[in-house]
């Protein structure tokens, strides 16, 4: 595989996310780009050893449980196998899976069966049996770090709502037989495959008798035991990792071992100086002075990824606590905004073109539909739709945020002055503390409100795994719904997307409600924040999918071949 290498990057203020932080509105905060002095770096190995892959995302405390985040960290992804596999756009391959050696959707979306491949082990050798896969299912229902998706779908199975409140003692839409497993719904879990390509199996001996509440806390964390094509040698914990070939993995040995830098997931202090020593051979960031401070360096290519992260105001449209109306509640407000907002200038000057400009919450690419509304710069026709809407000169919106870097306060101030520009007044305020209150709280009555939270726009992000993650929230009733009121026709366009399995029948479901969304724009999405890629010229062959590296997906990295 070729990479193409990032031209010039001059930057005016670096830029790093989280992806944890976004959907949930969790306060962790930006990046720095600080990085440990070169001679702290642990050196355990030739830099130039063809047996050796340097990569980083490895654990400083514990191995984070791969139920949470499945494909942020390296050792996630190495560690464990899953019962199916996607391809690089998150898709599920058909026929043969992962640990299954083959699965069946049912038509109507009710009916999902897995038959496991023969002879799958643990990497302590013990076999993989399909009553381990039900536990797990039953187990992970019961933790706290389970991603919003698989939750989602296995709660959609049938016998799951008994099985949680203890009146069964078993899920009853799970049956075993042999080495064969058979899911049943009660409705239809659109994202049941998808959940599949992600969720990875744990060996039930080593977590039996741990309470589901602190799983995080096990020692099994410490040195975990999966069925991927890598296994643990020897951890240094906050200090270095090393995986060496699983033996037995169906897939084939590698010919290599992992050597891992410990870092938090996406935001690694080191990686320019591990990188440009030639201790990193596979990585990724969305820090753009990473990109910019690599620039040029030799034996280093970087590919620009598009993925589901899109940086968004969420508008809140319910009646304010004293009954007034929201100022933002007529759509020719919310247009008016979007066309008063300069976003190819604002995100050249603020980001040096590291991010894109958004039409719509879903990202570039064959999810969304064409035609949409670009909405470009037009101070005249914004001015016009607030006449039109009789806009009061003197309303002030109330704008919050939680990320603290310096390019969100910019970004801000820059905001404020284009809309200043058109006759709309903003402020805008950090905030902190209990952010699920603050911003995620939905009012008791999701049809009329009022509002349960103060705030008129909240800027913030969606990292989406599913496009559900995306649009489900602005659902009546949904239990993160702070600000969008009841609307017939886009809960109707929402369940219309969660009515059916079919990869086709999903995606033309999706385009419908884009073209709503950007009509009515219940949401102002603003721009897409791309990963970059870092992979060393010390990779020879075998890299041939490239995909968004924060999930899973075919890259059969056992087959890789080092120089």
């Amino acid at each position: 595989m070729k990479f193409k290498k990032i031209l010039s990057m001059g930057l005016a203020l670096a830029l790093a996310v989280s992806v944890t932080a976004c959907g949930s509105g969790n306060s962790k905060s930006e990046t720095s780009n600080t990085e440990t002095p070169a001679a702290e770096v642990a050196d355990t190995g030739n830099a130039s050893d063809p047996n050796v892959l340097y990569s980083n995302g490895g654990p400083t405390e514990f191995f984070e449980t791969p139920w949470l985040n499945p494909g942020t960290y390296m050792y996630n992804k190495v560690l464990y196998s899953r019962l199916i596999f996607a391809d690089e756009n998150l898709t599920p391959i058909s026929g043969e899976g992962d640990l299954a050696q083959s699965y069946e959707m049912s038509e109507d979306g009710k009916t999902l069966t897995f038959v496991l491949r023969d002879g799958i082990t643990w990497h302590d050798g013990e076999p993989i049996t399909a009553e381990e896969i039900q536990w797990n299912i039953e187990y992970a229902l019961k933790t706290t770090v389970l991603n919003s998706v698989f939750r989602s779908t296995f709660e959609a199975i049938e016998g799951a709502k008994a099985y949680l409140d203890g009146s069964a003692e078993h899920i009853s839409g799970i049956a075993v037989d042999g080495n064969k497993i058979t899911l049943t719904f009660a409705t239809v879990a659109p994202d049941a495959l998808l959940t599949f390509t992600q969720f990875a199996p744990l060996p039930q001996k080593y977590l039996k008798d741990t309470d589901p509440i602190t799983l995080q806390q096990a020692s099994f964390f410490q040195s975990p035991v999966g069925s991927g094509p890598f296994m643990i040698d020897e951890v240094q914990m906050n200090n270095y990792t090393i995986l060496k070939p699983f033996e037995n993995y169906y897939g084939g040995k590698a010919e290599f071992s992992i050597h891992l830098n410990p870092s938090a997931g996406d935001s690694d202090p080191n990686l320019v100086t591990n990188a440009k020593a030639g201790k990193l051979d596979y990585a990724y960031t969305k820090n753009i002075a990473d990109v910019r401070a690599l620039e040029g360096a030799q034996g280093i290519n970087i590919e620009t990824v598009n993925v589901r992260y899109t940086r968004l105001f969420y508008m809140n449209k319910f009646n304010k606590k004293d009954g007034s109306a929201s100022p933002l509640a007529d759509q020719r407000v919310r247009q008016a905004i979007a066309y008063a907002l300069d976003m190819d200038s604002i995100l050249q000057g603020v980001f040096d073109g590291a991010a894109l400009p958004a039409n719509s919450l879903t990202p570039d690419g064959a999810d969304k539909v064409d035609g949409l509304n670009d909405y470009k710069y037009d101070p005249e026709k914004a001015k016009q739709l607030l006449k039109e809407a009789n806009w009061n000169p003197n309303t002030e919106l109330d704008v919050v945020y939680y990320y603290t870097d310096q390019a969100t306060q910019d970004l801000m101030a820059i905001i404020q002055q284009y809309l200043a520009e058109v006759g709309i007044k903003m402020n805008a305020r950090l905030v902190e503390g209990d952010l699920a209150t603050i911003l995620w709280k939905a009012p008791e009555d999701p049809v009329n409100g009022p509002s349960a939270v103060d705030w008129d726009m909240c800027y913030a992000a969606n990292a989406a795994l599913s496009l559900h993650e995306y649009y489900d929230r602005y659902a009546t009733g949904y239990s993160i719904n702070s600000h969008t009121p009841s609307d017939p026709t886009l809960d109707a366009l929402i369940a219309a997307t969660n009515s059916s399995v079919d990869a086709e029948a999903q995606k033309q479901a999706f385009f419908k409600l884009q073209k709503y969304e950007n009509e009515t724009l219940f949401a102002l999405p603003l721009y897409y924040q791309p990963i970059f890629l870092i992979v060393s010229d010390k990779i020879e062959s075998g890299l041939d999918a490239i995909g968004n590296p924060q999930f899973n997906y075919k890259w059969n990295i056992q087959n890789w071949k080092l120089k």
